[in-house]
C-alpha cells in the first residue's frame, strides 16, 4: 500500500493513477489524489486501503462490470442526515452518490442506485459469507464463485430475478446440458443458503429450483464434441513438443496415446504403479475418477524403455517426477496448460482436448477389432450391460497385453 500513498506538508495522501481510458470521466485528470488527514504513515496505509479499494471500484464499474457496479455502490452509505451544502441542495455523500452514478453506463445506473440507497440487495453480498460455511472442496468453491458471479452479471440484485430472465439465460448459454445443470446447481446451493440466513423470505420459492434445462441445439452439440486425433496428428503433437525441447510433455503425450489414461491419471502415477501382473509388465491406476478406471493397463512395447527410464529417473517417487502441485493438490494442472498451448498452435481447436487420446485408443482398438468388454477393461470404461458389468471379474491381463499391442501411429 506504501505505493499508494503520498507525505506533503507532514500530512499523507492517498494517491492513485487513473486508466488512460477512463480519464475523460474525470475531466481528463491522471491521477486520483486526497487528504488522510493524518501524519502517521500506519494509519494513513489502513485509510488509503479503504479509499484506493473504491477508486478501483469505480473504475470497474465505469467499465461496464455489474459485478463492480454493485460493490461500489454496496460500499456507499448515502448520508440519512448530514449537512446540506448551500450550492448543491444536497448531503456531501449523496451528491457524490449521484455523480458516480451520471458516470454509469446507462445499463448500470438503476442496480448502483437500488443498492447504495439500500433498496435492493446486492446478488454478490453474501457470496463470500456462503462459501465460508460451504463444506465442500476449494476447487468446487471456486467454481461455484465463478458460476454465481456470471449470474450476477445478469441479475445485479436480488429482486431483478425472474424465472423468464433466467431461462433467456440459460437459452443464450452455449454450455452442454450437463454443464449448465452443474453451474445452476452452484446457484441454487447460494440461493438455499439465502433461504436458510432469511435474506429471502423463506416462504419464498427458490428461482433456481426445478428449471428445465433443454440439450443444447444440434449444432451446438456437434460444434463443441470431442474429436479423436488421428494416427498423424499424435506423431505431429509429438513432433511438436520434442521440437520445443519439451520433455515431459513429449513423455506423456506418449503414454496417453498409448494408454488412454486420464492426464490426472498419468500425473498421479508413483514409480510403485509400474507391477507385473501375470508376467505382464502394467501401470496400475488407483487415482481414477471411477470404480471401473482403477486398473491394470499393460505397457505397449514402444513406450515400454520410457516407463524404465521414468521409473529409474524419478527423484520424487512419481512416475513423471518434477511436476508441481496446485492449490487444488493437483499436479497435472501446469503440464494440461502447455499442451493445451501446444494444440493451439498447431491449429487443434476446443474440440481436440487431452482428454481425445482417450478417443484415440479407444478408436484403435475398435477398429482393430478388440471387443469392446476388453477395451472398456482398459481405458477404464463401465460395461452397461449386465453380465459383463455386474458379474464379470475383467479380462485377464494377457487378454489386455495382446490388445494393447495392436494400438500403431
Amino acid at each position: 500500500m506504501s505505493n499508494h500513498i503520498l507525505l506533503q506538508r507532514k500530512c499523507w495522501y492517498a494517491r492513485l493513477v487513473i486508466p488512460a481510458e477512463l480519464r475523460d470521466h474525470y475531466n481528463g485528470k491522471r491521477e486520483l489524489k486526497q487528504t488522510l488527514q493524518t501524519s502517521d504513515k500506519k494509519v494513513a496505509e489502513l485509510k488509503a486501503m479503504k479509499l484506493v479499494g473504491d477508486w478501483k471500484l469505480q473504475f470497474s464499474a465505469l467499465r461496464g462490470s455489474p459485478t463492480g457496479t454493485q460493490a461500489l455502490a454496496a460500499s456507499i452509505l448515502p448520508h440519512p442526515e448530514g449537512k446540506i451544502n448551500p450550492d448543491t441542495g444536497m448531503s456531501d455523500k449523496d451528491y457524490a452518490l449521484e455523480a458516480t452514478a451520471d458516470s454509469l453506463p446507462d445499463s448500470q445506473k438503476h442496480a448502483y442506485y437500488a443498492i447504495a440507497t439500500r433498496r435492493e440487495i446486492p446478488t454478490l453480498l453474501y457470496l463470500d459469507k456462503f462459501l465460508k460455511q460451504w463444506m465442500v472442496e476449494p476447487k468446487t468453491k471456486d467454481m461455484a464463485k465463478t458460476a454465481i458471479k456470471r449470474v450476477a452479471d445478469t441479475f445485479t440484485t436480488l429482486e431483478m430475478i425472474s424465472t423468464p430472465l433466467i431461462y433467456e439465460m440459460i437459452d443464450e448459454d452455449g454450455n452442454s446440458k450437463a454443464t449448465k445443470e452443474k453451474n445452476y446447481g452452484f446457484v441454487r446451493q447460494y440461493f438455499k443458503y439465502l433461504k436458510r440466513m432469511q435474506i429471502i423470505a423463506p416462504d419464498k420459492p427458490n428461482p433456481f429450483e426445478g428449471l428445465d434445462f433443454k440439450s443444447s441445439n444440434k449444432q451446438v452439440k456437434i460444434a463443441n464434441k470431442r474429436i479423436s486425433f488421428k494416427s498423424n496428428e499424435v506423431k505431429q503433437l509429438i513432433k511438436a513438443a520434442e521440437e520445443k525441447d519439451d520433455e515431459r510433455l513429449t513423455q506423456i503425450i506418449n503414454l496417453a496415446a498409448y494408454t488412454g489414461a486420464r492426464i490426472e491419471e498419468l500425473c498421479s502415477l508413483k514409480t510403485s504403479d509400474v507391477i507385473s501382473v501375470d508376467r505382464v509388465k502394467c501401470l496400475k491406476i488407483t487415482d481414477a475418477k471411477t470404480e471401473a478406471g482403477n486398473r491394470e493397463v499393460p505397457i505397449h512395447p514402444s513406450i515400454s524403455k520410457l516407463v524404465d527410464k521414468l521409473a529409474k529417473e524419478s527423484k520424487d517417487g512419481y512416475l513423471l517426477s518434477g511436476l508441481t502441485f496446485n492449490k487444488y493438490n493437483d499436479r497435472s494442472n501446469a503440464i494440461g496448460k502447455r499442451f493445451g498451448n501446444l494444440k493451439k498452435k498447431l491449429g487443434f481447436g476446443r474440440t481436440h482436448v487431452f482428454h481425445c487420446f482417450r478417443n484415440t485408443v479407444a478408436t484403435q482398438l475398435e477398429n482393430a477389432g478388440v471387443p469392446e468388454g476388453v477395451a472398456a477393461d482398459i481405458v477404464g470404461h463401465e460395461k452397461k450391460t449386465m453380465t459383463y458389468g455386474l458379474y464379470s471379474g475383467g479380462t485377464n491381463t494377457k487378454t489386455k497385453y495382446e490388445a494393447v499391442k495392436k494400438i500403431k501411429y
